[in-house]
């Protein structure tokens, strides 16, 4: 688990109060598993007129920033961004042995879609400075 504050993200929207932080933990098997579904579905089609004319495609849906949330709704522990009435935006409850999460998926989507993707990426860069193998060849 490591703690971190978003510089680019207070530099660029002039926070001049508490450093905005995100705390990110290490995922687990679990969470590679629920990770790994985002990849998950492939679907195959065969068009076939006669053998000699067979055509097979196949069709996988899945995009970057949905991978991108995700990753981070898996691993966020704790955040301090506010919304615009001052209320926190993520909500954590404490568990057996760190904080998680008190969100549903379909919550956290929701707020998630509120932030500025400037501040998303920022907070996913964190996430995969965690995770170093979800990080893939960009891993430092």
């Amino acid at each position: 688990m490591k703690d971190f504050t978003l510089d680019r993200s207070d530099l660029a929207y002039g926070n001049e109060g508490e450093a905005t932080k995100v705390t990110v933990f290490q995922a687990t098997q679990a969470e590679n598993e629920r990770r790994a579904l985002v990849h998950s579905e492939v679907t195959q089609i065969i068009n076939a007129q006669s053998s000699m004319d067979a055509e097979l495609r196949l069709y996988q849906k899945w995009s970057m920033e949905e991978l991108k949330r995700i990753e981070v709704y898996l691993t966020m522990v704790g955040c301090n961004i506010l919304d615009r009435n001052g209320n926190d935006l993520f909500r954590f409850k404490n568990g057996d042995d760190h904080a998680h999460l008190d969100m549903t998926e379909a919550e956290f989507r929701k707020v998630w879609g509120k932030i500025p993707p400037d501040v998303a990426q920022e907070i996913h860069e964190k996430v995969l400075e965690v995770n170093i193998t979800w990080a893939g060849p960009l891993a430092k």
